[in-house]
């Protein structure tokens, strides 16, 4: 993800912005941005919406039954395979701000205010 392309510019302190995009033909296509209230969402049920946009998406179609089974297999084995799909990492895309996402040509994001005083500041 290029993260430097990719910040919203109406991010504010109180709210999470929250983008879902797909890989088609050659670039990224925006699929859903809102802007919601950072106490409406507790860390887990961000993870959790973070994840069912994904699946929900997945390859344009959505993740058939097979496909979800897969990304909740543990590293034990080969057969099945294991999609990491839905595996959550985390960055810092500018000073005082986090971001969790998941995906691949389907991704979803959210992106929070965690440092205001850092977030934003006018350079020297």
């Amino acid at each position: 993800m290029d993260e430097n392309q990719k910040l919203c510019s109406e991010l504010r302190p109180d709210e999470l912005c929250i983008v879902l995009e797909q890989y088609h033909e050659g670039k990224f296509e925006r699929q859903f941005h809102e802007h919601v209230p950072r106490s409406r969402l507790s860390a887990e049920s961000k993870i959790n919406l973070l994840r069912a946009l994904v699946v929900r998406f997945y390859g344009f179609t959505g993740m058939g039954a097979e496909q979800i089974v897969r990304v909740h297999l543990n590293a034990k084995g080969k057969v099945p395979s294991r999609n990491v799909a839905l595996r959550i990492h985390t960055s810092y895309p500018e000073p005082g701000v986090l971001r969790q996402y998941c995906g691949g040509d389907t991704a979803a994001w959210a992106d929070e205010v965690i440092a205001p005083a850092s977030f934003r500041r006018e350079k020297s």
